[in-house]
């Protein structure tokens, strides 16, 4: 599919509406309504076949008759009638098209003839299509083109939904707290645009924030992975999904997509009204830094019953320093005892609370202060709503952290003028006590996970080749003679390959050992999952087991088990047998390796494992092959990392270059490379003035995804001296996914032996390999020498239009 032109669904300058209508609740008399109703400033063209006017705008019969060419059609005709729209649309010049009309493509043969039609029909025009069932709202720009009954506020979340039923209860309660949306889109059928194209599209866009999804399935795995992943790196990603089930198969898929979720870094909740709470509080960008929570009100019951949420959440209550104490104490003409919760007093006043916040935000003892406040004739909620939004503005004004604040104000009538007043809507507010404290930990707990996630793995060495050739003899001898279950001996031998131990004969352990089984199965959609469990339970999908996609690193492992109720266990037993998790670790991080370099794998199965002192050994193991084995980066949901693109150079001096993709484990090398480039140097790549590489730059450097980019790392051995680190050349995708964009930096010590050539070269022939249309590069206009290489190479250079002191170089690959 092409999605070159979503940006004519995300903002249209101008729409078709075929199908326009006057016939009440039809769908084309709804979509031209919405359409007319908001501030729209784009021109509006009504198509039908019948009518020559439609709500006192001109109606043309076919799009051939407009009197300009859309950049949207939006289809809200019978389905019969689409597939002749699309090549209609393709043949005016149309490049994006939303199919309003709703049809489910599941079931019986028309429907995939259908589908068929209709994506044979986009590709001869390579258009964008939405749909069917499709509906888009851009509320910054007025444009409506849905079924809601209430437009929404433009504000900075946006909502990806594959049903439209989701929709209008979002919006309302949005509307009702005074908290908007860049983008609203419903996908519908997804015959051509999914998910993951929406995704990359909000990756830099300036007016999205948060990102919203409510979903059922995904049908494309990998894509999705790879988006969400890199929309989740540089903003809030927070999914519902439909369908946990209650049967074990549904839970079995939803406990993938639970892994897959938080693999990504996406933040995963139970229901609609979590989505909405935990989004609003994190498009107001509150700092939450850790999991205790100060909690203030002028009701002790209320504070108590908010202290019970994050008791049972697994948060903490903050306690209070010395300092605080004497400063709540000091407080007239009440002090303030200082226990947390704090109560005010059913008297407290505007003042009351703003000196005690004040204080909290001063010591900071505290990650988040929650304010409470319960309906009371002497006090407006009101009053005391504008003053805290206030204290904490003057706050922020003075520069520096502060904890994350925020508040409850209860109450219906009494309480809607605090929740709605234009100054307090600066600070996330909430219904219920309950509602503001589980969204507090739901957003630290998205901090801890992406701090997880983005942590520096150890580095592990990789499995003797001698050990793997052997493996690989071995079981294409017994593919050969019709073999495919290896038991006992033989399943030992592969995993002795990768360092994974099977107990001896008649070994009986000291004491009581924890066991663990280890299982790989292949999910329909998700390929190769590791699942983790305790040996006396099923090992199959254990209620609490680690669910895991490989490939692993120690990180990502730990991550896996932490996220499940296994870690706790797993802690208490660490705590007696020191190691022991940090040996369950290495062993999925093994189990993962074998996964990877064996595509013939289909099904393993390591039960019981023995933990003890000595680490994991495997007891008993079984392994099943199919007849042929698949290629890695086709058979996972997440693409592995490319060894086919390590290779070794030989330089007439004696030395080698070993040039290889970036591994997460580089980033110390990384930091120590940043640190021998001149100011100068560090100008000319990153186009600005760095003077230090922070662990979170360093990570996303090192931590790519091979789906969508790729970074290639050259070292140089020389006889009797340490490895050298020479330099780096990246490749990252553009977010039509049909461009890339290089950029190359060598250290001093490596400039001269024509490495600059030998990567750029290596750049353009993987770029060509992907698919890429167009290989460009953003170079300083001083910089002479890469614009020289550049120009050699056969790349066509330019003035960039929006900055003088710029060069674009191109260079056309198709």
């Amino acid at each position: 599919m092409s999605v070159r032109y979503l940006r004519y669904l995300y903002d249209p300058a101008s729409v078709a509406l075929v199908g326009a209508s006057e016939r009440l609740g039809s769908l084309g008399e709804a979509l031209a309504r919405n359409l007319l109703a908001g501030d729209f400033k784009g021109e509006v063209f009504f198509v039908n076949r019948r009518h020559r006017q439609v709500r006192d705008r001109p109606a043309y019969r076919r799009l051939a008759d407009l009197p300009g060419t859309p950049e949207l059609a939006v289809i809200a005709t019978p389905v019969r009638t689409i597939p002749r729209l699309l090549l209609e649309a393709g043949r005016c010049g149309i490049k994006a098209v939303m199919i309003a009309t709703p049809y489910n493509f599941r079931g019986s043969d028309e429907t995939a003839v259908l589908r068929g039609a209709l994506r044979k029909a986009a590709r001869s025009y390579s258009l964008s299509i939405l749909g069917p069932g499709g509906e888009l709202i851009s509320p910054r720009r007025g444009f409506n083109a849905s079924l809601v009954p209430q437009a929404p506020l433009p504000g900075h979340l946006a909502l990806l939904s594959q049903s439209s039923a989701a929709l209008s209860p979002i919006i309302e309660w949005a509307n009702t707290q005074g908290i908007g949306f860049s983008h609203i889109v419903t996908l519908g059928g997804q015959i051509d645009i999914d998910i993951a194209d929406l995704l990359d599209r909000l990756i830099d866009d300036a007016d999205t924030h948060v990102i919203l999804l409510v979903l059922e399935t995904v049908e494309h795995v990998r894509p999705f992975l790879s988006a969400a992943r890199a929309a989740a790196r540089v903003k809030p990603v927070l999914v519902v999904r439909a369908g946990r089930g209650h049967d074990a198969v549904s839970r079995q898929a939803d406990a993938v997509y639970e892994a897959a979720f938080h693999r990504a870094g996406v933040l995963r909740l139970p229901s609609l009204p979590d989505l909405c709470w935990v989004g609003a509080t994190l498009v107001f960008d509150t700092p939450i830094a850790g999991d205790r929570l100060a909690i203030v009100g002028n009701s002790r019951l209320l504070g108590l019953l908010a202290a019970d949420t994050l008791l049972v959440e697994g948060g903490h209550l903050a306690r209070f320093s010395q300092e605080t104490a004497n400063a709540l104490r000091r407080l007239s003409p009440v002090a303030i005892k200082p226990q947390n919760p704090l109560d005010l007093g059913d008297d407290a006043g505007v003042e009351r609370y703003v000196a005690v916040v004040e204080i909290l935000l001063r010591e900071g003892d505290a990650d988040c202060v929650l304010v409470l406040h319960s309906p009371n004739v002497r006090v407006s909620a009101e009053d005391t709503a504008v003053a805290l939004a206030e204290t904490v503005s003057r706050w922020d004004e003075r520069g520096g952290s502060r904890p994350g604040v925020l508040a409850c104000w209860l109450g219906a009538a009494s309480a809607r003028a605090a929740r709605q007043h234009r100054h307090a809507r600066h600070i996330p507010t909430y219904d219920t006590p309950d509602e503001a404290v589980r969204a507090f930990m739901q957003c630290w707990r998205r901090q801890q996970n992406r701090i997880g996630l983005m942590a520096t793995p150890a580095w592990l060495p990789e499995p003797a080749s001698a050990g793997l050739n052997a493996a690989r003899q071995r079981i294409d001898a017994l593919s050969a003679a019709g073999r495919d279950v290896l038991d006992g001996s033989e399943a030992g031998a592969l995993l002795d390959a990768y360092g994974i131990s099977m107990s001896l004969p008649g070994f009986k352990p000291v004491g009581r050992p924890l066991m663990l089984s280890l299982r790989m199965v292949e999910d329909a959609l998700f390929g190769p999952v590791l699942l983790l469990a305790s040996a006396e339970r099923d090992a199959r999908w254990a209620d609490g087991a680690t669910v895991a996609l490989p490939p692993l690193d120690p990180t990502l492992a730990r991550e896996a088990i932490r996220h499940s109720r296994l870690y706790h266990r797993l802690c208490e037993a660490d705590a007696a047998l020191p190691g022991v998790l940090d040996s369950v670790i290495l062993l999925l991080v093994k189990v993962s390796r074998l996964i990877v370099d064996f595509g013939e794998v289909v099904e393993l199965e390591l039960n019981p494992i023995l933990l003890s002192t000595d680490g994991a050994s495997v007891e008993a193991a079984r392994i099943r092959l199919a007849a042929t084995g698949f290629p890695p980066h086709e058979r996972l949901a997440i693409r592995p990392y490319p060894r086919e693109l390590e290779e070794t150079v030989s330089l007439p001096d004696g030395s080698v270059l070993l040039i290889r993709p970036v591994r997460p484990e580089d980033e110390p090398a990384f930091v120590a490379s940043f640190k021998q480039l001149s100011t100068e140097e560090v100008r000319m790549r990153f186009m600005r003035t760095v003077t230090e590489l922070i662990h979170e730059e360093a990570a996303r450097l090192t931590q790519i995804d091979y789906e969508r980019d790729m970074a290639l790392v050259v070292f140089r051995q020389r006889p009797d001296r340490p490895l050298e680190s020479c330099g780096v050349a990246r490749l990252m995708r553009d977010a039509d996914g049909e461009r890339a964009e290089f950029a190359i930096v060598l250290l001093r010590a490596a400039t001269g032996i024509g490495l600059g050539s030998l990567l750029l070269r290596r750049l353009i022939r993987y770029a060509k390999e992907r698919g890429f249309r167009e290989l460009f590069g953003e170079i300083l206009r001083e910089n002479e020498p890469m614009l020289a290489l550049c120009r050699a190479m056969g790349f066509s250079i330019a003035v960039c239009p929006d900055d003088a002191g710029v060069m674009v170089a191109r260079l056309p690959l198709t």
